[in-house]
Parts: structure tokens; sequence; C-alpha cells
């Protein structure tokens, strides 16, 4: 702060004069118009005097940052005042974009956002007058000593100026309180994001805020139904009856409704007696006259509700300030709306997961816990599931005399569906016990059997069914549709000639053919899905049946038992696969005859 004597010679009174640099930043503001006050009381001027430059040069101030530019405020808020023994001038220059000064400074409307200000600073002072520049602009205010020689107004004038003053101080007042209320709420609802409140509970007390904040007399939420077609009645206020709502059809061309048109257009919709709500319009059940708008909520760009407001006042329209309070609150409303859904979405995953976990649990114990021993051969079998349950299924079961039922199959799909096939498969070879030495008519009486149930759902299953039967020393084989059997003896390897029919579940009358292959000493055979010829490595490329023959040659010829051969055959395909995830289940039965 500094102060000067005047440079002003055409003045012959001798005059005082305070320049104050102020930060532009409201806090900064308020300080420096208190430096400038302690100067003027210094000076002598009495306490409404003071009062009233306070007030004018604050309103002054805030208006400068308020209105100026992000880089505008680098530049400080110029205050320059002039004291003399007749009056006390005072001169505010800012680097805002400036405005046009109105014509006349009258009383702005109630529900008007901007004017207040002007009207307050005409007010207190006895003159103010605006010099626009580009870059800078300065604000003059002038007023007179109260001990100096003004000539005071008439009672009347001055009654009339203090009328004014106070009801442009009360809307000012009532709009303070309202912004503090909205601020409390707006704190309060802040902290409740993210939780576990209960989202009727959650709207219910917003609404109602909202309402009073807003002195609206009833409300409406909607919210979009979960298949994307309806706005569903969330809540009505004040406490009417849901059900006489009806709900809005989001593809209803020829439904006249506000909430309709505020989805669709993303705008607020306002009606009034002169714009009433359409007679067929839902939402006229709750509010029939009066003032209203409605507005559309939506989060990453999709639908999420509409709120509307009511007001049975025909004369009271809503004003700017309180419809962006309306937007406020919504915002809080669809974060917590969104927050709920995730919340139902985790909620639902984790008990999905627990079920699939279950599922892949029993799915498991349906496997053979121990393979039987069938001499002089030597049985080995592994299942790789691409999720947590799946179709490939595989099964040895004892068949007497030494002999031993192999199944290996893949129901059409993956998931739980699959897995749910694969055990009625299980269930069903194993009731036909004595089928076993005849795979072909197991298969055809399987077939018949599932067909109903397939063909109602859509789906099939492949699968191999091998009689193992070491009296003879071979292998009785028949697939539904499945992936040809492969064959190891030293020096050769061949693709079985297995005779193939429909997979279960295409034709309800399929027959079966059986093929015989004797398996000498030395011989090796496997049983497979396709997920291990059908398996991709990082580059994408399939493993295809010429590599898994190499593979399960190499397999066999460097291992001596069925067991080492498998360990051998998933080694080399999970080095092809890489890092990539299994695409599909892999399933396995390896059969190798001990020399």
């Amino acid at each position: 702060m500094a102060t000067n004597p005047p440079a002003n010679e055409s003045r012959a009174e001798h005059r005082t004069s305070l320049r104050v640099e102020s930060p532009s930043e409201f806090s900064a503001v308020r300080g420096s118009v208190a430096q400038v006050s302690a100067w003027l009381a210094e000076l002598g001027l009495p306490e409404a005097d003071l009062g009233a430059w306070e007030l004018s040069l604050i309103e002054a101030g805030n208006n400068a940052v308020k209105y100026a530019k992000p880089e505008a405020r680098q530049h400080p808020i110029l205050f320059e005042i002039s004291a003399g023994a007749r009056d006390i001038e005072a001169r505010v220059t800012d680097r805002t974009a400036g405005f046009d000064w109105p014509a006349e400074i009258a009383l702005p409307a109630p529900d008007a956002e901007r004017g207040r200000g002007l009207y307050l600073m005409k007010s207190l002072t006895d003159d103010v007058f605006y010099l626009r520049h580009p870059g800078r602009n300065v604000l003059v205010l002038r007023r007179s000593r109260s001990a100096g020689t003004k000539v005071l107004p008439d009672t009347g004038d001055l009654q009339r100026r203090l009328a004014e003053a106070e009801n442009a101080l009360t809307d000012m007042t009532a709009e303070l309180a309202a912004n503090y209320e909205s601020l409390v709420a707006v704190f309060r609802y802040s902290s409740e994001l993210g939780g576990h409140t209960d989202l009727k509970d959650f709207s219910d007390r917003l609404l109602r805020d909202l309402m009073q904040i807003a002195e609206a007399d009833g409300a409406v939420l909607r919210l979009v139904s979960p298949d994307g077609k309806r706005l569903e009645t969330a809540l009505m206020l004040p406490g009417k009856d849901i059900v006489q709502l009806a709900s809005v059809s989001l593809t209803d061309e020829g439904l006249k409704s506000v909430e309709l048109r505020a989805a669709r257009s993303r705008m607020d919709i306002w009606f009034s007696p002169e714009e009433p709500l359409d007679k067929n319009d839902p939402l006229r059940v709750s509010m029939p006259v009066g003032n209203g708008i409605c507005h559309a909520f939506f989060v990453a760009d999709q639908l999420v509700g509409t709120v509307a407001l009511g007001r049975l006042a025909a004369n009271k329209p809503f004003t700017a300030a309180q419809v962006n309070l309306l937007h406020t609150f919504v915002d809080f409303l669809a974060i917590q709306v969104l927050n709920a859904r995730l919340l139902d979405e985790r909620t639902a995953a984790r008990v999905t997961g627990r079920e699939l976990e279950i599922a892949a649990e029993i799915q498991r114990s349906l496997l053979p816990a121990q393979l039987p021993v069938c001499p002089p051969f030597s049985l080995a079998a592994a299942c790789q599931s691409a999720l947590q349950v799946g179709g490939d299924f595989y099964d040895v079961i004892p068949a007497g005399g030494g002999a031993a039922l192999l199944v290996i199959a893949d129901v059409m799909g993956k998931g739980v569906p699959a897995a749910l096939f694969a055990a009625v498969l299980r269930s069903t070879i194993r009731s036909m016990r004595q089928l076993f030495p005849q795979p072909a008519e197991l298969l055809t009486a399987v077939n018949r059997t599932l067909f109903p149930d397939l063909s109602r759902v859509d789906m099939f299953i492949t699968a191999t069914v091998v009689y193992l039967d070491p009296h003879r020393g071979g292998m009785i084989s028949t697939s539904a549709g499945h992936c040809p059997l492969l064959f190891y003896s030293p020096g050769t390897e061949k693709f079985g000639s297995t005779q193939s029919g429909f997979p279960l579940g295409i034709e309800p009358d399929t027959t079966y053919q059986q093929t015989v292959n004797a398996l000498p000493s030395g011989a090796a055979a496997l049983l497979y899905t396709d997920g291990l010829n059908e398996a991709r490595n990082a580059a994408g490329e399939f493993l295809g049946e010429q590599d898994l023959r190499h593979y399960f040659t190499d397999a066999v010829s460097q291992t001596r038992d069925a067991e080492g051969a498998k360990h051998f055959l998933m080694r080399q395909l999970a080095e092809f696969r890489g890092q990539m995830p299994l695409a599909d289940d892999q399933t396995l039965i390896l059969i190798r005859h001990l020399s």
C-alpha cells in the first residue's frame, strides 16, 4: 500500500490517493479491500460510508476475478482510491474481456443469474460508470462524503432506494441460503458415492432434498429397464402409488411424452400452462398442472434415466439456478446408479464363479480317480479344460475278464451346459454294461436315448468308444463323428480306420459300425479330442493333424509306457502353445502294449 499526494492539479481541493494491487483471487480481494477500508477509516469516514465502500469494492473485485480467463489471472487487480474533502472516487482496473454496460441499471428478476452486483454498486454510490478498453477495463465509482456539502435526496426517494436495496439483499440472502443447503447436500452425497448405500434410499433422500431446495411440489425418477427398452418408475414423490404411473417405451414413436423427448433430444424439456403435458403423457398422472422440467441423464453416452420436477404454481417457473441444481444432483444420482449396477454385477460374478468352481469339482469327480490295470496294456489319460468346466470327457471302465471300455467324447460348446451333457453321457454309457463288448451297438443305443434331449437344445456330441480285449491282443472301436484314432508300431505310423457315423444327437436312428484292430507288442494307440490338433501358438498357427502324428510318434518312441508317453506329448503341446491360453479343451487316452 502506498499513499501519495494528488497529482491532478485541475482540482482546487487537496486530495489524497491510495493504490493497492491485489492478486486475481477471491481471498486476496477481500484482504485488499480491507486495506482500503482501513485507510478510509484513518481519513475519518463514518461507519456507514465505510460499509458502503467495502461492499462496492468487494463486489467489483470479485467480478474481476470471476470473469477473468486463466491467463488473465496472472495480472493483478488494481484499486486506486482518491479522497477529497467532498467526495471519494475509486477506480478498479481488471484484465477481463469486459462487458456491455447496460443502458439502465435496474433490480434484476429473481431468477436472473447476473445483474445484482451492478445494482448493488449503483445503490451504494452516487456515480458509477465503466471504461472498456482492449485487454484492460476500468470501473469508476464515486460517493460524496457524509461530512461534505452533498445535498441529501428527499425522504421518499431515500426510502424507495432503501427498499430496493433491501429486496436485492433479501434475494441474495435467499440464494446464499439455498447455495449453502446445496453444498451441504453435495458434500453428504459425495461421501456416500462408491459405498454400499441402498440405491432406493439414496434416491429418495436426494430427490427430497432437491425438491426442498428447488421449491418443487413433486418429483418422478425413471430408470432404464434391464433390457434397455423402457423407462420404468423407480420413485415418485410425494408418496404416490407407483403402479398408477405407466412405464414409457423408448421405441414408441407415437407416444407424446416429455420424458421420451428429453431422452431422445438430450435436452431439458419444460412444461407449463402455456405448453401443457399431452393428455396421453404418462407423467400427467403425477403432474397435471403447473410448471415443470424433465431432465434425462446419461453415463458413458448410455441413457440411465430421467428426473422430472413439478410445481403447482402456474406463474412460478424454475430459475436458472434451480435448473443447475437439478443437473448437479442428478449427476450424483447417475454415479450411484452405475455404482449399484456394478456392485450387483460383481456379486453375481462372485456367485457364478463359486458355482463354476463347484461344477468343476463335480466334473473332476466324474473322471476316473485311477485307471484300471489291463495287462499287457498300459493306460494313461489327461484332460485340460479351456474354462473351469468344459465339454470334453473321458472314461475307462473295467469290463470284466481284464477287459476295459474306453470312452472319449466332446460335447459341442463349452461351459456348464456342455459339462452337464458330458455327465449325462457318462451315466448313460455306464448303465449299458451288457453292450460294452459291442461298441457299435452301445453307441447306437446311447444315441437313441440322448437324441430327444440333445435335439431340443440344438447340441450334439462326438465320441469314440474302444473295447480293449487283452485276451485277443487288440481293440474293437467305433466313432460318432469323432477324431480318428492314431496308431503306432515300431517302424510304422498310421491313422486308424475306425468306422465313423453321425455325432450323437443328429439323427435318432443312426446305426454305427465298428472296426477291429490288432495292437501288437510295442504298439500304441491315441484317442484324443480336437483341442490337440487345433491348438494354436502365439503366431495364430494351428498345430494340425500331421504335426500331432509326429508328436505322438516321438512320445511313444522315446518312452517305455503309456504314462511316460502322455507326459512327453503334453510337454510338446505346451511348448507349441507357448503363452497362449487354451482355446479348447484338450483330452486324450493313450494305450501302450508293453513288450
